[in-house]
């Protein structure tokens, strides 16, 4: 199953690999011996490591140390998470060179070429060897005092570095401590009876978000447009003869359903069955969420889980219809502390969200650090190679295909914790949008498209 990578390629194709090697695992091509220079110092960080590189039948490639490997399934460690692969979702196995081996072959390639140097310590943080790459980032600014990458890099890993120190202080005194006496960290679950949203709030966004470009296959039913018109009868876009409302009667529903979306006929939305998935949620379902969201953000040893935080998503049941809204509705609404939203519908190559997927150094967003299991090491892995990544790409086309201006949508939804941050009543805005309850010097707001 192991693959011969170190062919007769050249040392050169090995510095030019050493970026995309941060995010794609694939191992470089070469040839000529190992670097004979000893590996900078690292303690326990020195260990080789085990990389099994799994290749699935649909394309997806995941790349990590073996948890476990048997007749009926491999495990392997994603982000400090074990993640199950059955036998029969395996196109292709290969297993890595020992991590050293490649770390002193790839250091050898790079010279001293400070930006690839740089590049060399992302590899090796992704791998958490910490203070090894610590080690390579001051090499290239003992080359280079002005070097960006690694300037911006040096910070992130001294605070990984401190927190491996921290944990295997702490392993090593719970290590002399008897055994019965030690704390027991439970493991994260899914949350019990996570608030989905139903299915009348489903095929009400699906109403909101209806592209009549896309020429969306709809139901209205005939008393409903008659309704419509009774209730709007005193509105200039409703015909006052007979003939003229005979023959709205007549139209295709998603006429009928456009008239509704000028009149601001909110309370006959419900009414409106919409049959095909507006194209954006089969994007945001195909491309990010049953994806990258889900498999990444979303596990249960992650946002998927009970040690959450505030930011909590559904993991089970991907396809599911009130999986993908759920999920989505909770994007659109849920603010970080400073009130910056996830979703940003101005500038969807700035969103926080995907921010926060990128490599540290590469973030306006950094993601924090992530303790995690009983040695509390950072879990945190970057799914985006960089901004120029397909799936990163991916997903801000899907932001643009949204429907905008954005509607908010009128629907009754309690979160499993909070969207926002509470904050003082002296920092909430006093003053209403407007409608019911609004003060007689409440200035009027532009009616929403829809």
């Amino acid at each position: 199953m192991a693959r011969a990578f170190y062919s007769a390629a050249g040392l050169v194709a090995v510095a030019l690999w050493v970026g995309a090697a941060v995010a794609t695992d694939e191992p470089p091509a070469t040839g000529g011996p190992a670097s004979t220079a000893p590996a900078p110092g690292g303690g326990a960080e020195d260990g080789d490591t085990t990389e099994l590189v799994v290749q699935l039948k649909d394309g997806r490639r995941f790349t990590g140390p073996v948890v476990r490997q048997n007749a009926d399934e491999v495990v392997i460690s994603l982000s400090g998470v074990p993640m199950r692969f059955a036998i029969d979702e395996i196109e292709k196995l290969e297993t890595l060179e020992p991590l050293m081996t490649r770390y002193r072959k790839l250091r050898e390639a790079v010279g001293d070429n400070p930006d690839q140097i740089v590049r060399l310590a992302e590899w090796l943080q992704s791998r958490e060897k910490y203070a090894i790459a610590l080690t390579e980032v001051d090499r290239a600014l003992s080359l280079d005092k002005a070097c960006v990458s690694a300037l911006k890099l040096r910070p992130i890993l001294e605070q990984q570095v401190i927190l491996r120190h921290a944990r295997v202080k702490r392993g090593a005194e719970a290590e002399r401590e008897p055994a019965e006496t030690r704390p027991a960290r439970p493991a994260p679950t899914r949350p019990r009876d996570f608030p989905l949203l139903t299915d009348a709030d489903v095929q009400l966004i699906k109403v909101f978000e209806t592209n009549f470009d896309e020429k969306p296959r709809l139901i209205i039913p005939r008393a409903v447009t008659q309704r419509l018109l009774d209730r709007y009868a005193k509105h200039p876009l409703v015909p006052v003869t007979r003939e003229g409302r005979d023959a709205i009667l007549r139209w295709s529903a998603p006429e009928i359903l456009d008239l509704m979306f000028k009149l601001q006929a909110r309370e006959f939305y419900p009414e409106v069955q919409v049959l095909d998935q507006p194209r954006a949620f089969v994007a945001f379902r195909d491309r990010v969420c049953r994806t990258w969201l889900v498999n990444s953000c979303a596990t249960t040893g992650c946002h998927g889980g009970t040690d959450a935080g505030r930011f909590v998503l559904y993991n089970a049941r991907p396809n599911s219809e009130r999986t993908v809204y759920t999920n989505f509705y909770i994007l659109s609404k849920y603010r970080l502390p400073d009130g910056t939203p996830l979703l940003n519908f101005d500038e969807p190559e700035s969103s926080a969200l995907l921010e926060f997927g990128l490599p540290r150094e590469k973030s306006r967003h950094p993601h924090p650090v992530v303790p995690r299991g009983v040695n509390e090491h950072d879990a945190f892995k970057p799914f985006f190679r960089s901004s120029n990544d397909a799936q990163f790409t991916a997903a801000v086309e899907w932001i643009k295909s949204l429907y905008k201006p954005r509607p908010e949508y009128p629907i009754s939804y309690t979160p499993l914790k909070p969207f926002e941050v509470a904050r003082p009543a002296a920092e909430t805005p006093s003053t209403p949008e407007g409608g019911a309850g609004a003060g007689a010097d409440a200035q009027p707001v532009e009616p929403r498209p829809r």
